[in-house]
């Protein structure tokens, strides 16, 4: 289990890629008026926890998506831009739809079974070693409680290293969007 200190997790609102299947990994697409709300939900739920999170430094990543939902969850507040946090790179499918991807690599695409899968398998990405590489060095390098504003694939790695998952594991964990997750001591609450 990597150690850490306690995180407060985001990942962004609903884009309009993610509404239609497409993957993004290191492309980008708007939130959609649904994508907004979430953010606007998570903006609750971290105002409920007060002072615990009113200090916390906010780490997010430099794609567009997170940016605005970073904006609308936790405003007026300075947001550290960290590239460790983008999405995997996901190489020739990055803006691809299901029909798309089994299309040009019908066996490729086969192999994937579940979303981890796909992320893992995309030619031409980073696959899931590449994005634990990168997390793996951002949470050795945090002093205290933070709040992190990321992606599907980043925070799903985040969360089965800092639970003691194996990648095998990682596969069941979900990634909710409009929720704040709590991880401390190895041990996560979704915060809705």
């Amino acid at each position: 289990m990597t150690q850490a200190p306690t995180l407060f997790l985001l990942r962004h609102g609903e884009t309009e890629w993610n509404h239609s299947g497409r993957i993004q990994g290191s492309l980008d697409s708007p939130l959609t008026a649904k994508g907004r709300q979430q953010a606007l939900a998570m903006r609750t739920i971290l105002d409920r926890l007060g002072e615990e999170v009113a200090s916390l430094p906010v780490f997010v990543s430099p794609l567009e998506r997170v940016r605005v939902t970073a904006s609308l969850a936790v405003p007026n507040r300075p947001h550290q831009i960290e590239p460790r946090l983008s999405e995997i790179a996901c190489g020739d499918w990055e803006g691809l739809t299901p029909v798309e991807r089994q299309a040009g690599w019908p066996d490729l695409a086969a192999r994937c079974h579940s979303d981890l899968d796909l992320y893992d398998l995309a030619p031409g990405g980073e696959g899931l070693a590449g994005v634990q590489r990168r997390v793996e060095d951002f949470l050795a390098g945090l002093e205290g409680p933070t709040i992190i504003v990321a992606h599907k694939v980043v925070l799903i790695v985040m969360r089965g290293l800092l639970q003691g998952l194996t990648p095998a594991e990682w596969h069941r964990l979900e990634a909710p969007q409009g929720v704040v997750i709590r991880v401390a001591d190895g041990v996560e609450h979704v915060l809705s």
